[in-house]
């Protein structure tokens, strides 16, 4: 039978924690803790989801409730740390209020939602506090922060000045780590990995619009972040969808400050491109890549991005069309895997802002001295390559209505030329794919 707490058990729990003592306090979290046990917790929660639902809206003063349970967590816990001047605060504190929450938001526990409404303001306040002055309480604050902010509603309770302060407090955090590991001292990456986590939370989870105030400190903070990341793995791949979510939720309003970002990001991407083996990471890359892209739209300096990035996809394209575009889960031939996937319609959004500029102006003296690019897709189409084929069903599937109607003329023209050739081609080698591409 399921252990059941009475009213006498939860008031004698809240006098400890609300005591002026310190021992009677860690008493109050200790026979908490008790109730907080595998055995015992359904029926805690039950307990308090039951008394909490009919209480009625702010009537949660002495009441048995969520809501009082933590707000006499939340002030036993400032107790217990201005009164830990000469030693540090009790972990056990932190971890408490963090389960408690937890616990308070978990259906298959409580079975009620959006417990915490009333206090989930009080609890935003009071984790910048503790993440900003509390060193050994970071990480219990950081799991009970991304908690929070995984409930959607909640987000909207945090005051947009402490929201601001808490992104500055991480991206803080990740940098001088960073400078730490660059000078040679030895850093734990875990730790670093979960600034960086929370960060991301951040990022995904405003209040609302970003604060105006609040972009510019973003992109210098990225900027000195990303002027230490040297080489790849789950933290850097971390750092570039923080910026992909940054770019995504807030880059039109960024203007010319993403090109800041570009520049100190740039560096990693080239280097990382082709020789990464983390699918995660290049698919990141990618989306990075197509973010930027779409912020360039008339922007005055963007030619000489479009210009790079179209090298960069003429060799991803070269580089595909040797490997197996076979190579998905049910071996569905023409079909393409993820990775592969987002490179090509990478490609053909490449392919059609560079056309959409090239028509009547080359990007740039260098380019102009070189073949126009419909010239070079045409060749690659002739020799059968399939991820150029690829590239260009994408292309004039999704933007034929961009393009003029005599290079989409010209591409045809050059396949059934060779048509033959690509038949018999793909008959010695026993691979359709491409020829299916073509098809298509």
């Amino acid at each position: 039978m399921t252990a059941r707490i009475t009213s006498i058990d939860f008031q004698d729990i809240i006098c400890k924690l609300a005591s002026d003592k310190a021992k009677a306090r860690e008493e109050g979290i200790k026979l908490l803790n008790t109730w907080l046990d595998d055995e015992r917790t359904f029926g805690f929660c039950k307990f308090l989801a039951e008394k909490s639902s009919v209480l009625k809206h702010n009537d949660s003063k002495n009441a048995e409730s969520w809501t009082f349970l933590i707000k006499n967590l939340v002030q036993c816990l400032s107790l217990e740390i201005s009164s830990a001047k000469r030693r540090q605060p009790k972990l056990i504190f932190a971890k408490t209020l963090r389960v408690v929450v937890q616990h308070a938001e978990s259906d298959t526990v409580s079975g009620e939602s959006y417990a915490l409404s009333p206090v989930a303001r009080l609890l935003f306040n009071h984790a910048l506090n503790v993440l900003r002055d509390v060193p050994s309480f970071q990480s219990e604050y950081a799991v009970l922060l991304r908690h929070l902010l995984a409930v959607g509603g909640y987000r909207f309770h945090m005051r947009k000045r402490v929201y601001s302060d808490l992104v500055l407090l991480f991206m803080e955090k990740v940098e001088r780590s960073l400078s730490k590991e660059s000078a040679g001292q030895s850093i734990p990456r875990e730790d670093v990995f979960r600034f960086t986590l929370t960060l991301q939370s951040l990022l995904e989870n405003p209040p609302g619009d970003i604060p105006v105030e609040l972009r510019g400190d973003m992109v210098k903070g990225f900027v000195r972040i990303f002027s230490y990341v040297r080489d790849e793995g789950k933290l850097p791949k971390k750092l570039l969808e923080c910026i992909n979510t940054f770019l995504l939720f807030d880059g039109p309003n960024l203007g010319w400050k993403s090109f800041e970002i570009h520049d100190a990001v740039e560096r990693f991407v080239l280097r990382y491109w082709f020789s990464t083996q983390d699918r995660g990471l290049k698919d990141a890359l990618i989306s990075y890549v197509k973010l930027q892209l779409s912020l360039t739209r008339g922007a005055s300096d963007g030619s000489g991005f479009l210009e790079k990035l179209l090298d960069l996809v003429f060799k991803e394209l070269d580089q595909l069309s040797c490997s197996n575009p076979d190579a998905v889960r049910d071996k569905k031939c023409g079909l393409l895997a993820g990775s592969q996937y987002n490179a090509v319609d990478l490609a053909a959004l490449v392919f059609r802002r560079v056309l959409t500029c090239t028509i009547k102006k080359q990007l740039s003296e260098k380019r102009s001295r070189q073949e126009h690019i419909v010239v070079q897709v045409k060749e690659r189409l002739i020799e059968g390559k399939w991820s150029w084929h690829a590239a260009a069903y994408f292309l004039i599937r999704n933007q034929s209505f961009r393009l003029e109607t005599s290079l989409c003329v010209q591409w045809f023209l050059g396949l059934s030329e060779n048509f033959d050739r690509i038949i018999n081609t793909a008959n010695l080698e026993h691979s359709y794919a491409g020829l299916l591409w073509t098809l298509r």
